[in-house]
């Protein structure tokens, strides 16, 4: 199963901090949308236990993981298995 963010994502938060359109510590900041998801649960009987989604964390901060290529297989056809072709 492939994780959410790839290491694409990862890429372009990194590449947006050397370009200068926001700051390392501008990402360890939660974005308001997701604070407002988190304190809508707080108190709502609809989620007795809370917010139990995932953990805010800064995506820019997370090493980029080496991607493996792709094996890739071929099946090989046996003989006995192709039709019979008859001269007639």
């Amino acid at each position: 199963m492939q994780k959410l963010f790839d290491a694409s994502v990862l890429k372009i938060l990194k590449d947006g901090i050397k370009k200068g359109y926001w700051t390392l510590e501008d990402l360890d900041t939660p974005p308001p949308g997701w604070t407002e998801c988190v304190n809508n649960t707080k108190g709502n009987k609809a989620f007795p236990q809370g917010y139990q989604g995932v953990e805010y964390q800064n995506l820019a901060r997370v090493k980029i993981p080496k991607l493996k290529p792709k094996e890739e297989k071929v099946e090989l056809t046996n003989p006995k298995d192709l039709p019979i072709k008859y001269d007639f």
